[in-house]
């Protein structure tokens, strides 16, 4: 079955990320950071993680150079310096990541791309790789703690807060159960995917002007 999961790291203990992998049957854990190091979480360094995987018999990849989400190439930025996932997803270095992870996938391998962010609504990983991948036919789903949430239901529902012009929200909590689309005289077309897109991209893309700020300073 062409299915993948996703999971943010967080400030979870290593053993209880393990435990989340394992009872999702996850034999290979993608790691989609473009960098594998964590300020408040140290023990999801890369060869500390690394090397706790593989004790654990799964499988470690570090795929962070190709479905990373930080680029300085202004050929893929916004005029304000924002990555422009739309342009992304056209480059070489993406669609070589998803190749090897579609050829993973063919292979048998039980795949979860991960992040540091705990919450997949306000990361790359869900509003640029996961949205690429269900665009593609794949079963997307989002493992939060003990639960999993599949990409299609968060979607749907981020869709009906977009079309009912309510405020995007990023708790799950919110986001969990289907919600119906309040259809107006003044809004009754259908949700605009493409625009959904474009502001999440907006709201959680990296910003290379942000870090040229910071080398002044």
């Amino acid at each position: 079955m062409n299915k993948i999961f996703t999971i943010g790291h967080s400030i979870d203990s290593l053993d209880s990320f393990i435990y989340l992998l394992e009872s999702n049957k996850i034999n290979t854990l993608v790691d989609i950071r473009s960098i594998p190091y964590s300020s408040f979480a140290n023990q999801f360094n890369k060869e500390r993680l690394s090397a706790f995987i593989k004790k654990n018999k799964l499988n470690y990849i570090s795929m962070g150079e190709l479905l990373g989400a930080r680029y300085e190439n202004k050929e893929l930025l916004f005029e304000d310096g924002k990555v422009n996932f739309s342009k992304v997803i056209n480059t070489q270095q993406f669609q070589e990541g998803i190749e090897r992870i579609e050829n993973g996938i063919k292979k048998g391998y039980q795949i979860a791309l991960m992040c540091s962010e705990k919450n997949p609504l306000q990361c790359h990983r869900f509003s640029l790789i996961s949205h690429f991948l269900d665009q593609q036919g794949y079963i997307v789903n989002h493992i939060i703690d003990k639960n999993l949430f599949s990409h299609k239901l968060l979607e749907n529902n981020l869709l009906c807060y977009y079309h009912n012009r309510r405020k995007l929200s990023f708790d799950i909590n919110k986001i969990n159960q289907p919600h119906p689309i309040q259809h107006t005289l003044f809004n009754n077309d259908k949700p605009d995917q493409t625009n959904l897109y474009f502001r999440l991209n907006r709201l959680v893309a990296y910003n290379s002007n942000a870090k040229q700020m910071e080398a002044a300073i």
